[in-house]
């Protein structure tokens, strides 16, 4: 019997980064981020890895990998 992956998306399949972006001085927040508050700022960006169960049959990934993941077999 063959049988495709299966893929199971997951809005908790991400990982938090830290924007710099606002920041004035890198070197002069990076000093200070322990004693005063910088503008950091923590954001969520989907993992561009999948987690594989049941010996590789089934994928977890976060939804925009997964439609990027059907997007791209289905140009083959």
């Amino acid at each position: 019997m063959l049988t495709g992956i299966r893929i199971i998306e997951s809005l908790a399949m991400v990982d938090l980064v830290e924007d710099w972006s606002r920041v004035r001085s890198p070197g002069r927040a990076r000093r200070r981020r322990h004693k005063h508050r910088q503008n950091i700022r923590i954001i969520a960006v989907p993992k561009t890895q999948a987690v594989s169960i049941d010996g590789g049959r089934t994928l977890i990934m976060h939804p925009v990998m997964a439609a990027a993941r059907r997007a791209a077999t289905k140009t083959l």
